[in-house]
């Protein structure tokens, strides 16, 4: 699976998130992650993407930058959320998880009831402290625990850096709701910060974290790069794969 911020040069000087999908179907590749950020709001753009992946037979995740819960409570845009990814053909919504510890009396149906029978919710491990704790996590998870394939978790590797938490432990211990993998890398610059780059020029051993994962789950490239280097990154995924 691609995620459309691997071309984020070419987003950043004004084209459109339905061309960045066509020239990520130039790589052969039938899973496209898409970026709310990235859109234009406008409906014609939603029509268009719809059509991409009619044509195409896609299968589109729909990243979303903002968080599931605010003020204690499921966040109101969600049914907005919903209605932008049914108008794109989305079976998946990704989110991020803000404040559940607030919630009160919280059940699994107060997010069920919004997501429509074909559509599921992944919550992801961004790079703030606060929404990647692991028992807040979990104890989020473990209230789905009646229809497990609804709502689940996108582990991405490279960001566990960021909030100084261990990758290999956060990957053990989340791995029973894992649902997906955004796969990238990190290295450190001269002052210690973590710089994202391509998943196999980092300092994680990337290949002894694959190892953790179901080969039935999905896999995300996530960093800025070009067509070119891109190709040469999913041969060399593949090939572990082969190997494999």
């Amino acid at each position: 699976m691609l995620n459309t911020l691997v071309l984020q040069a070419e987003q950043e000087r004004g084209v459109t998130q339905p061309e960045l999908v066509r020239q990520l179907l130039s790589l052969n590749v039938h899973q496209i992650e898409l970026r709310r950020e990235y859109q234009s709001g406008q409906l014609a753009e939603l029509r268009a993407l719809n059509d991409l992946r009619l044509r195409h037979r896609l299968v589109y995740f729909y990243s979303i930058p903002d968080d599931l819960f605010v003020d204690g409570q499921v966040n109101p845009q969600l049914i907005q959320y919903v209605a932008e990814a049914a108008a794109m053909g989305a079976s998946y919504l990704k989110m991020t998880l803000g404040d559940f510890e607030n919630t009160t009396d919280f059940t699994a149906d107060q997010v069920l009831r919004w997501l429509p029978e074909n559509m599921h919710l992944n919550i992801e491990n961004d790079q703030t402290v606060t929404n990647t704790a692991p028992d807040k996590l979990t104890a989020f998870f473990q209230t789905f625990t009646a229809s497990p394939n609804k709502v689940g978790f996108v582990n991405d590797l490279g960001n566990w850096v960021f909030t100084q938490r261990d990758t290999f432990a956060m990957t053990r211990k989340l791995l029973p709701f894992t649902r997906f993998v955004h796969l990238k890398n990190y290295r450190l610059d001269a002052h210690q910060v973590p710089q994202t780059v391509a998943f196999d020029q980092g300092e994680l051993n990337i290949e002894e974290l694959l190892h953790q994962f179901s080969p039935e789950l999905p896999v995300a490239l996530e960093y800025p790069t070009t067509l070119t280097a891109l190709q040469h990154d999913i041969a060399t995924l593949t090939s572990k794969e082969d190997v494999d």
